[in-house]
């Protein structure tokens, strides 16, 4: 039995001629054949407009080639006197066919071959490799008298030919055979069905779906506002969220209320790269009453103006430890030192998981009123602690408020960073889903770097992607920064945080100095997560990207 396609039930075809012809193709033809039923065309003519067409049966049958097939019910009757056809309807009238039922099939059939001569092109073969050719069916007639010039009894399916279609079929086929073609073979048969069935799809441009996408999360965003009439309760409060709840925002949020208010407030946070970010955010508010710092650049800055040494640079590089225990020491000297103006009556700390515990003790010493404190509020999340500090908060601050959801995530990266850390992914309705994150594999870095490439391009490419190049990160350990390439492919990149954000190039950074930020689109190089500690960092790489992760995962050398 043939196969009809499209897949219906041939009783559901409404004309009753190609209802009829539809039965007798599939019962009697073998189960190689395919048969396209009603098949639809659109065609450049010679003026550059479009003609319109229809095919009411193509067959593909890999033994013989291709046949075309129109089918007429009712009664025609060719009229030699004007070499025209003419249908004879039901009250007797004549109605004049604008042509031939021949040359109709005719024509749908060169342009269909043409179409397959194109797309598919059978190189070195000159011709197409099968037989092709018409005939005209007429299920419900029979045809009496002389044939008109230009066809031919074998070319005319009449009700008598229909009872053995198999062989009426065949002698088509032989009418119109004029070299000895092998069967079609797979690839052939596969490029006359892609010519005519091209894979074809409407995709959403990645930048259009990235926007879309943006909107959603950012009225998410708003709805987490709300913690802030909470917060204009209180005046000391540790604020506990997961990645992409927000934190951030909400902290900028509120320091921006408080120094509105008339007071000096001080927005601190551990990241270089983050500190930087929000201050050109939030640089309408950069005037005395706020100051955006991260710890060891407040702690630097004033030393200098309390004219403390800092560091003597004879002394060589600077130890982990003088940065965990010395720099509070000569913070807390430095405030000795300075007078009411350099003081601060309002503290709000991103980040909060990263600070160490000397660096809470020196951060009394901030404040005005060191007992009162004013108002304090510190944001973070203990599983974004990627620098293993184990410092509790201020006890002051007493419980935390949780911000459990997050917003800042399509919901497939969402999940695919809760899964990580083995935690439920927690979203707000409405959220987009997204994308499922893309996980890649390579055996070394090298191959992953140009992997990565090929994924920046395409998000890059204006035609396919078009994502500014301040959307995209590609993030990696900072021991392979020689192998990253200047270029990844035709997109510039940059390891410069201020070129990254005037959409100069793409950023490469590491993770950790990532850490804070986000980016629309992220490629992240990394060996497979296998501890905990590179569960945490993965968790946190992989939250920075919005809307599009792709994780190349690169083999780990053996020992």
């Amino acid at each position: 039995m043939a196969r009809l396609i499209p897949k219906i039930n041939p009783d559901e075809i409404e004309n009753s001629g190609e209802r009829m012809l539809a039965k007798s193709l599939i019962s009697q033809l073998g189960a190689e054949v395919e048969v396209y039923h009603s098949f639809r065309w659109l065609a450049e003519n010679e003026r550059g407009t479009l003609d319109e067409g229809e095919c009411d049966f193509v067959i593909l049958d890999p033994a013989n080639g291709m046949l075309f097939i129109e089918v007429k019910g009712g009664t025609l009757r060719y009229n030699e006197r004007q070499d025209s056809w003419e249908r004879i309807l039901s009250n007797g009238r004549i109605r004049k066919l604008s042509k031939s039922p021949f040359d109709q099939c005719s024509r749908n059939m060169f342009k269909l071959l043409d179409r397959i001569e194109k797309e598919r092109p059978f190189i070195g073969r000159g011709k197409l490799p099968f037989t092709f050719g018409y005939a005209v069916a007429f299920p419900h007639s029979r045809y009496e008298g002389t044939l008109p010039m230009g066809t031919h009894r074998d070319l005319v399916l009449d009700d008598s030919k229909c009872e053995d279609l198999k062989r009426s079929i065949q002698a088509v086929y032989d009418r119109w055979r004029k070299f000895s073609h092998p069967p079609l073979g797979t690839p052939e048969m596969d490029g006359v069905r892609t010519a005519l069935f091209p894979k074809f799809g409407i995709l959403p441009v990645l930048w259009r779906q990235v926007e879309d996408q943006e909107e959603r999360l950012r009225r998410l965003t708003d709805m987490q506002r709300q913690l802030l009439d909470f917060m204009a309760e209180r005046k000391l409060a540790a604020i506990c969220g997961v990645a992409g709840s927000g934190k951030t925002i909400l902290a900028m949020a509120k320091a921006q209320e408080l120094a509105r208010s008339g007071m000096r407030t001080l927005f601190l946070c551990f990241n270089k790269p983050l500190k930087d970010w929000i201050k050109r955010v939030m640089q309408d508010d950069a005037d005395d009453n706020l100051m955006v710092n991260n710890y060891h650049g407040l702690a630097l800055h004033l030393c200098k103006k309390a004219e403390i040494e800092f560091w003597n640079d004879e002394e060589g590089e600077t130890p982990a430890s003088f940065w965990s225990e010395d720099v509070p020491d000569r913070l807390m000297n430095a405030m000795s030192v300075l007078g009411e103006e350099d003081k601060f009556d309002a503290i709000i700390v991103d980040e909060g998981q990263d600070f160490r515990e000397l660096w809470w003790t020196s951060m009394d010493s901030l404040f005005r009123d060191p007992k009162k404190k004013g108002c304090y509020f510190v944001f973070y999340d203990p599983k974004q602690n990627v620098f293993a500090t184990s410092a509790s908060l201020p006890p002051e601050l007493g419980e935390p408020f949780n911000l459990p959801v997050n917003c800042r995530n399509t919901v497939k990266i969402a999940e695919h960073c809760a899964g990580l850390i083995g935690i439920e992914p927690s979203v707000r309705d409405g959220a987009p889903a997204g994308d499922e994150p893309e996980i890649l594999q390579s055996g070394d870095f090298k191959e992953a770097f140009r992997l990565a490439a090929k994924k920046v391009n395409e998000w890059c490419q204006s035609g396919k992607g078009g994502l500014k190049f301040s959307q995209v990160a590609v993030l990696a350990p900072g021991s392979q920064k020689d192998l990253c390439p200047e270029k990844f492919g035709s997109v510039p990149r940059t390891t410069k945080f201020d070129d990254w954000r005037k959409d100069e190039a793409v950023l490469f950074s590491s993770a950790k100095r990532f850490k804070g930020l986000e980016a629309d689109a992220v490629v992240i190089l990394c060996h497979p997560p296998e501890e905990h500690d590179d569960l945490m960092e993965q968790y946190v790489a992989r939250s920075r990207a919005k809307h599009v992760l792709v994780v190349i995962e690169v083999e780990k050398a053996d020992d």
